[in-house]
C-alpha cells in the first residue's frame, strides 16, 4: 500500500471512528431515559435498564412496579428471573467441569445420564450445547405460558419429568446436523453436570461459578430460598390496538400476576435469579478474566450452526459485533447484549411478559450506538370508510423493484411485500398507520385525485420508500 492510499485509510478509520462515538453518553443517557419513560407511561415496560460504554454507566434505572398490587417500584438492585440467560452459566459450568477433567466436551451424553435412550447414544456434550443434539424442545409442546404449561411447570420436579418425557420421544434429527434451540437439551446439560461434577447443580454453580464471579446478588431458582426482592411477573389480555397505542397505565388494573414456576433443580435451561449489576459482572468476566481467560472466552463466542457459541448467540447486528442472549419465562423477558468492539453492555429486564421486547431492545442499542432510532409510536385509531381505504390499495414498487401490494383484508388493511412480510396496518389518520410488525410508521402520500401514488414503509429508523405501479382498482 503506498503513502496516499495509507492517508486515505487511516483517513476513514478515523471517520468511523468518530462516527460510532458520535453521541455522548450524556446524549444516549438522556435518550434512551426518554425512550423507556415513554414506554412505561404507556404501559408497554416494567422492569430495570443498564448500559455501559467503555466501563462507565450511563444509564442504570428502574421503571413501572415489581409488585404492581403493592406500588413496589422496580429498581436496579430488584432481583429478576432471567430465563434462558441461564444458559451461558449452564454451559460455563460445563466448561469448567472440562477444565477440571471431569468430563469432555466430545463425551456422549449417555455416560451421565441414566437409563439412556437408544436414539440418544449419537449425541455429545457439545451438540447440547450448541442446540444440535436433535433433542425435541419441550416448550413447543407445552407452548409457554399456556394453560398447559404452567400446571405442568408449577408441581415440582419438572426438570426430571421434561427429560423423562423426551426419553419417549424421537430425535428432531441426526445429532450435529442442524441447528434447533432445546430447552430440554440444556435440562439433558445440567443433569450431565451433576454427574460429571458429583454434587447438586445448585450448589456447583453457586460455588463454581456464581461465587467466583461476584455476583452476589444471583442465585438458583426452586432451591426452597426465597430470594428477597424478586419481581412478580405479568401478563395482560389482548387490549387492543386502540388502547394499546393510546396506552394504558401500569396500575390500571388489568395486569395479571404470573404463578411461581416450580423450576426444580437441575433446571439447566432457567435456573437463574439474578440483578442488571450482576449480568453487567458477568458481561466483564467474558471479556476475560481470572475465572474465565480469554482464551476461553475467545471459545464461547465461536459461533457454530445457527450463530450460537456455548450459551451465547454470537452474530452481527446495526453493523456491529454482537454478543447476546435473550429469556422468556411467564410474566419475564430479558435480554442481555455486547457489543464487544463498542465495549457497550446493554442489559433489559421487564416483568411484563407481552412487553415488545425485541422493539425496545434494537432501539436502545441503536441509541447506545449513537444511531437513529424510532420512538414509540402513539396515537389515536381511527375508522376509515371504503372511498378512503380503496383510494390506498394497489401494486407498488420499492425502489429496488420488489414489488408492494396494499389491499383490505377483514382485519386491516395490509402491506404484502411476497417473500418477505405481509403486515397489517393500523389506521392512525387517512394517510398515516402503525405497522406492528415493525414497531414502524406507514405514510401514504395522495395526488391531487386522493389516490396514493407513494408509500413509506418507516422502521428501524429508515424510510422504505414504494411507488405507484398502476391504477386503483376498478370499483
Amino acid at each position: 500500500m503506498n503513502t496516499s492510499m495509507r492517508r486515505v485509510t487511516t483517513l476513514l478509520l478515523l471517520v468511523f471512528a468518530v462516527a460510532a462515538h458520535a453521541a455522548t453518553d450524556q446524549e444516549i443517557a438522556a435518550r434512551a431515559g426518554e425512550y423507556l419513560a415513554t414506554r412505561t407511561e404507556m404501559g408497554a415496560f416494567s422492569g430495570a435498564v443498564l448500559i455501559v460504554r467503555d466501563g462507565k454507566v450511563l444509564l442504570r434505572r428502574g421503571y413501572g412496579y415489581a409488585d404492581v398490587e403493592a406500588r413496589k417500584p422496580f429498581t436496579p438492585d430488584t432481583r429478576f428471573e432471567v430465563a434462558s440467560i441461564s444458559k451461558m452459566f449452564t454451559s460455563m459450568a460445563a466448561l469448567k467441569l472440562r477444565d477440571a477433567g471431569k468430563l469432555k466436551l466430545d463425551d456422549p451424553l449417555c455416560k451421565y445420564i441414566d437409563s439412556c435412550p437408544d436414539a440418544w447414544q449419537p449425541i455429545t456434550i457439545q451438540e447440547v450445547m450448541r442446540h444440535t443434539s436433535g433433542l425435541p424442545d419441550y416448550e413447543e409442546v407445552l407452548d409457554l405460558g399456556s394453560p398447559k404449561y404452567l400446571q405442568f411447570m408449577t408441581k415440582p420436579d419438572s426438570s426430571r419429568r421434561i427429560i423423562e418425557e423426551a426419553k419417549k420421544k424421537p430425535l428432531d434429527f441426526a445429532p450435529g446436523t442442524k441447528f434447533n434451540y432445546s430447552n430440554t437439551g440444556y435440562i439433558a446439560l445440567a443433569f450431565a453436570i451433576e454427574k460429571a461434577a458429583g454434587e447438586p447443580f445448585a450448589r456447583y454453580v453457586r460455588e463454581r461459578i456464581l461465587g467466583p464471579a461476584g455476583m452476589s446478588h444471583s442465585g438458583v431458582l426452586g432451591t426452597g430460598e426465597a430470594p428477597k426482592d424478586l419481581a412478580f411477573g405479568y401478563t395482560h389480555e389482548d387490549l387492543g390496538w386502540k388502547a394499546s397505542l393510546a396506552g394504558v397505565p401500569l396500575a390500571d388494573e388489568h395486569l395479571q400476576r404470573r404463578p411461581m414456576l416450580a423450576l426444580t433443580p437441575p433446571a439447566g435451561d432457567a435456573w437463574l435469579y439474578s440483578t442488571v449489576d450482576d449480568l453487567y459482572r458477568w458481561s466483564t468476566i467474558m471479556d476475560g478474566s481470572a475465572l474465565v481467560p480469554r482464551k476461553e472466552a475467545d471459545e464461547v463466542f465461536t459461533a457454530g450452526i445457527g450463530n450460537y457459541g456455548y450459551g451465547w448467540f454470537v452474530d452481527t447486528s446495526l453493523g456491529h459485533r454482537r454478543y447476546r442472549h435473550t429469556g422468556a419465562l411467564p410474566g419475564y423477558v430479558s435480554q442481555l447484549i455486547k457489543f464487544p468492539d463498542d465495549k457497550i453492555t446493554i442489559v433489559i429486564l421487564s416483568n411484563l411478559d407481552r412487553a415488545p421486547m425485541m422493539h425496545t431492545a434494537r432501539n436502545i442499542s441503536m441509541i447506545a450506538l449513537g444511531q437513529p432510532y424510532d420512538p414509540p409510536v402513539r396515537g389515536k385509531v381511527v375508522t376509515l370508510d371504503a372511498a378512503q381505504i380503496h383510494a390506498l390499495e394497489g401494486e407498488f414498487k420499492m425502489e429496488d423493484g420488489t414489488p408492494l401490494t396494499i389491499h383490505n383484508s377483514p382485519r386491516f388493511l395490509e402491506a404484502d411485500m411476497k417473500g418477505f412480510f405481509t403486515a397489517g396496518l393500523i389506521p392512525l389518520s387517512p394517510t398515516r398507520f402503525y405497522m406492528p410488525l415493525s414497531d414502524g410508521v406507514v405514510t401514504f402520500t395522495l395526488d391531487a385525485n386522493g389516490i396514493a401514488q407513494k408509500v413509506n414503509l418507516h422502521y428501524s429508523a429508515q424510510d422504505h420508500i414504494a411507488t405507484r405501479a398502476g391504477s386503483p382498482a376498478a370499483e
